[in-house]
């Protein structure tokens, strides 16, 4: 599980200057190597124009043959609950997802017509996975219309639905990973409204527990067995001013029909917009910072 890909501004400009696979090239040897690779992604693929009703430099797209790349560097599902997938409205988003089904990338978090929730479910040697994804954030100038595409969303105080929609989900496969687009941006602690979320879908049959958005790195929990990851960082991403945007990392979890075996955090810098590895020091004081974040927790 990686985090935020914005194919957008910086983004955009160095697919133009150094084509369309370059943003992968640091990681997409990992990503073939495993069975399944999940991140958000944090804009639309479309053509359309105009876009949502906000200031124009926070309205993001990316054409829709980068579902191929992705593909292509061993992306299999896209998260797509987040504040900036319905920057181009429901049509946006149905391109985004029509781009997707054709590329052969899964994807959670949006949907037609109200099925929004809808699960995304793959089976991998013989083991079911799981993915939910929900945005604590409403979309950016769009007027909800249940009629429409559009995202799942979640916030605390209004659990009730989700919760349900995990516990079904649970009851179908042996692994489950719910992502969510959640917290205060450039801020290393994770909020309470993020701890009480995490914690009521782990109760709910969550196993495991992803977040983004925050644009840096946040601590990590386990609650009741389940790993809690409350930020894992930008993954694709284009430089910003702020400090420890350009650190992130991957979630690697080893699963079985018994639930989970193993879990590994795999720390990654972000440079030129393409994410790449840490060295041995780099790793050291990424996983040294997720440390000191997680003591910030309270019980």
């Amino acid at each position: 599980m990686a985090g935020d890909i914005l194919l957008d501004r910086g983004v955009a400009e160095a697919l133009t200057e150094r084509g369309a696979d370059y943003p992968y090239g640091g990681v997409s040897a990992l990503f073939k190597r495993d069975d399944l690779t999940v991140a958000n992604l944090e804009c639309p693929l479309t053509d359309k124009t105009g876009g949502a009703m906000k200031e124009k430099r926070f309205v993001f797209k990316a054409g829709k043959g980068n579902a191929a790349r992705l593909k292509a560097a061993g992306v299999d599902v896209l998260t797509l609950a987040n504040n900036h997938t319905m920057d181009y409205l429901s049509e946006g988003l149905i391109d985004t997802m029509d781009a997707l089904d054709n590329a052969g990338v899964r994807y959670a978090g949006a949907g037609l017509n109200g099925d929004t929730v809808r699960p995304c479910f793959i089976n991998k040697n013989g083991v079911a996975i799981g993915v939910l994804a929900y945005s604590s954030l409403p979309p950016e100038g769009f007027v909800y219309n249940d009629s429409s595409a559009s995202i799942a969303y979640a916030r605390e105080g209004y659990l009730d639905n989700m919760k349900d929609d995990i516990a079904r989900a649970a009851m179908e496969c042996d692994f489950l990973l719910v992502c969510f687009h959640w917290g205060n941006e450039y801020r290393h602690d994770a909020s309470e409204a993020q701890q009480a979320i995490a914690r009521a879908a782990v109760d709910s049959g969550a196993s495991a527990v992803v977040g983004s958005h925050p644009h840096v790195l946040q601590g990590t929990e386990t609650y009741n067995g389940a790993p809690i990851y409350y930020s894992v960082g930008n993954f694709i991403f284009d430089k910003q001013l702020q400090e420890g945007t350009d650190r992130a990392v991957v979630v690697r979890f080893t699963v079985s029909k018994r639930g989970i075996k193993k879990v590994d955090m795999l720390p990654v810098v972000i440079e030129g917009c393409r994410p790449r590895m840490a060295d041995s020091g780099e790793a050291a004081a990424i996983l040294s910072d997720i440390a000191r974040y997680s003591g910030w927790l309270g019980d």
